[in-house]
């Protein structure tokens, strides 16, 4: 640890730290206990080198609202989340300044809470439709059933596709062009996509396939009408103030980060709850008795979730523990100041909930599973920023509503019926990558309650 040395601007250059072992590939495979350690031993806010990157970690609430929030507008995403710009486009997630925020003002009213209410009925059906695929007995894999059923509510609600054969279709090209690009975000070196090496070549050609078969669901749903429940048909039939109407461009890039970001993020949220709650049995003897008194076997209604407020807190400790996104980073546009300390220019600052949702200030006996450490209203009494695990400032997750309804759906519609006991060979661990999977999945095998 190299003490801080004053600079002409009379701001220190920041607490320095290391990597693990001094490597990318130690941060890389490390990276959880990394970030948590580095609070601990460090503080608030540290800063250590990522390859030839200056990286700051800030932990403590009140730095991180200053990050996402205050100074917001000198901070764009940081490298990590423009590497997939290839892919994603200028969507929601990877545009910036004014272009973000016309994009955000566009499709936010279809992420109102009436507008999300609409889409539930299809995560009902979809939810009894899973269910009666399965048998008991049946040996599954949590995470990849849940992102099934993910996928096919995130694919009905936003481009009104449920042919099994269209589903199938786009995901075997999603899944081709993210595993390249996220080999190529794990490698130091990257051949630039302009230089045609086997890699690039296969990514530009999956990107082109992606491209031609959203392009179809584009083209289908500009000939619905205005009155379909879908959104791409909202979008297609919108009226800007400003009179502009997105372009088939715009939809297709705002459509992937929407179905990206509705779709895993919620299936992991449902894998991890489901493998806490099999750790946990008094907590899920709650749970199961709440739904059998509020829903008698059905899947809940919309009406339903109201009802559910242990539900709702499983979910919340679920997060906590396990947050699909476990940490969030900024790059900063020009020199500023943060905890006393310069960020200069290009500088990243990373912010994790994995760290944050971990403080035992706030969280006592923070890694044990305890749903009811949100009794007596603790998320209101929270100061921002210490559980923020939808991101938080202007860039706040505009699903969140339509993914804590989802998850309260399907975990209380499949928990009333089946129990997930893991298999005698499961060896849960962490795979953290964009999001936070399971590296060696979660096999399961299915008892009828």
């Amino acid at each position: 640890m190299v003490s801080p040395k004053p600079i002409h601007s009379g701001l220190p250059p920041g607490p320095r730290g290391t990597l693990i072992g001094g490597s990318i590939q130690a941060f890389r495979s490390g990276i959880l206990e990394f970030l948590l350690d580095t609070a601990r031993e460090y503080g608030p806010l540290a800063s250590f080198r990522f390859g030839p990157r200056r990286v700051f970690l800030a932990s403590r609430p009140d730095l991180v609202e200053q990050v996402l929030v205050r100074d917001a507008a000198h901070y764009v995403k940081h490298f990590g989340a423009r590497a997939f710009k290839p892919v994603l486009g200028e969507g929601l997630v990877t545009s910036e300044g004014a272009y973000w925020q016309r994009q955000r003002k566009l499709v936010q009213p279809a992420f109102a809470k009436s507008r999300v209410r609409s889409y539930a009925p299809i995560m009902e059906a979809l939810t009894e439709d899973m269910l009666q695929s399965w048998s008991p007995g049946q040996r599954v894999n949590v995470e990849f059933e849940f992102g099934a059923l993910t996928s096919r509510i995130a694919l009905k609600a936003l481009f009104d596709i449920d042919n099994a054969g269209d589903r199938q279709r786009f995901a075997d090209k999603l899944h081709l062009v993210f595993d390249i690009m996220t080999a190529r975000l794990r490698s130091v070196f990257k051949a630039p996509l302009w230089l045609p090496t086997p890699e690039t070549v296969r990514l530009k050609r999956g990107i082109r396939e992606l491209d031609e078969v959203v392009n179809g669901f584009i083209e289908s749903g500009r000939k619905r009408d205005s009155g379909s429940g879908d959104l791409l048909s909202r979008l297609v039939h919108l009226e800007p103030e400003d009179g502009v109407r997105m372009t088939d461009k715009q939809l297709r890039d705002e459509l992937m980060t929407l179905y990206l970001a509705s779709h895993e993020t919620t299936a992991l949220t449902l894998a991890w709850t489901w493998y806490l709650l099999s750790q946990k049995p008094d907590a899920e003897e709650r749970v199961v008795d709440e739904w059998r008194r509020v829903l008698g076997g059905r899947i809940p209604s919309v009406e339903d979730v109201a009802n559910l407020p242990y539900t709702a807190k499983v979910i919340l400790e679920s997060m906590r523990l396990c947050p699909a996104v476990y940490v969030i980073g900024r790059e900063a546009t020009k020199d500023l100041e943060l905890g006393g300390y310069r960020v200069k220019r290009g500088n990243t600052v990373f912010m994790s909930q994995w760290v944050s949702h971990r403080d035992p200030k706030y969280f006592p006996d923070p890694e044990s599973f305890k749903p009811q450490r949100w009794d007596n209203g603790l998320q209101r009494e929270l100061p921002k920023f210490v559980y923020y695990p939808f991101g938080g400032g202007q860039r706040v997750c505009v699903g969140n509503t339509f993914a804590l309804l989802e998850a309260a759906i399907i975990l209380a519609g499949v928990g009333q019926h089946y129990r997930f006991t893991l298999a005698p060979d499961a060896d849960i661990a962490f795979k953290p990558q964009i999001t936070l999977l399971p590296a060696n999945k979660i096999p399961a095998i299915l008892e009828r309650r």
